[in-house]
């Protein structure tokens, strides 16, 4: 039975975590949540069904770390690091590591990890989840029949209504804020727009960001610029966001009270929290100009996230992986799908 170790697991993303690795591994897993705060982690073991205990774990505590990190077969990495100390005490105690974290400053900081990681036989996948990770997959196999690529979109329509936790909000507001390069010009981001469509809504006005992930793609899929589009289901809140970002508030917004920034962002169990990808790729398909646009829809961005996480553990646990790698290096959309086995999660492609 794989023992597995959830760091951050009494946090929103964390508890789906933990749920999808439960029923991905159809339960035949030993999970191991941690905490910096005992009681709550306690608690937390208790809520589930199955073979679950809590660790105590300080992450900024380097020795703390490495006197927990071992005797366990997968780690799980749901909360931000300055430095990557599981990751090195994962790679040093031969642990496979799984990381959400989707900033290429930290990625950068694990990817200087790569050679140790290959020679204790052991590996260490960055940027996992919905957007980054899905959607790089995305990418991949989008432009996979091409004979020359273009110009590459990547799309995300979020949903007012996701249920996103504390840090959700905050690092896509963080990615939000970052200027963008586009047409060998800077540009602020979320200021520029275009249309995308997603599915049945066609025509959905998006907005330019600068997302890490295009580094990791840049040369491994596509040696194309890669553009990253993103908008909220309702207009009213896109000029909320947009208002914000020109007062220059945004990037502050980390030293908002979380009271005041929950009660600005609330779920509601009633309503649907649906979001889309849509990844369109243009360039020469058989000496044909051709576009195609590979979308994804799905019942909640976050969960999705989780999903991803879960099965690209399973993923990496079954195969010989060495290295620090992205999700697009050890799988592919298809079989990622499989292994998460999600009718709420659709996928559609046309070429025009």
């Amino acid at each position: 039975m794989e023992k597995i170790m959830v760091v951050g697991a009494s946090g929103v993303l964390g508890k789906l975590v933990c749920t999808e690795l439960l029923r991905i591994f159809e339960n035949h897993i030993h999970l191991i949540v941690t905490n910096n705060k005992a009681e709550r982690g306690k608690k937390l073991a208790d809520s589930f069904n199955g073979d679950i205990h809590f660790q105590y774990l300080d992450v900024n505590m380097e020795e703390n770390v490495n006197q927990v990190v071992k005797n366990v077969d997968i780690v799980i990495i749901l909360v931000r690091q300055k430095m990557p100390n599981i990751q090195l005490s994962c790679i040093e105690n031969r642990i496979l590591c799984v990381d959400v974290t989707p900033f290429y400053e930290f990625a950068e900081k694990v990817m200087e990890l790569n050679e140790r990681a290959e020679n204790n036989h052991t590996a260490s996948v960055i940027m996992s989840g919905f957007f980054p990770g899905l959607s790089g997959l995305m990418v991949k196999a989008a432009v996979s029949n091409f004979q020359d690529v273009t110009e590459v979109n990547v799309g995300l329509l979020q949903n007012t209504n996701a249920k996103a936790g504390l840090s959700g909000i905050l690092d896509m507001l963080t990615i939000i804020a970052q200027p963008v390069k586009f047409q060998n010009t800077v540009v602020a981001g979320f200021s520029k727009k275009r249309s995308m469509d997603f599915f049945t809504i066609k025509e959905k006005e998006v907005r330019l960001i600068y997302h890490s992930e295009t580094m990791l793609l840049k040369d491994n899929v596509t040696a194309e610029p890669i553009n990253y589009w993103t908008s909220w289901n309702k207009e009213a809140f896109n000029k909320q966001v947009s208002l914000l970002r020109k007062m220059g508030l945004i990037g502050s917004m980390h030293k908002v009270n979380n009271k005041l920034l929950s009660m600005v962002v609330k779920h509601n169990l009633n309503k649907n929290e649906q979001a889309f990808l849509t990844v369109e790729v243009k360039g020469i398909v058989d000496n044909k100009e051709r576009i195609k646009i590979f979308s994804l829809s799905t019942f909640s961005d976050y969960h999705t996230t989780a999903m991803v996480t879960a099965a690209l553990a399973k993923v990496v646990y079954h195969k010989n992986v060495k290295g620090v790698v992205c999700p697009f290096d050890i799988t592919n959309v298809d079989e990622l799908l499989s292994i998460i086995d999600c009718s709420e999660i659709v996928v559609e492609e046309v070429v025009k």
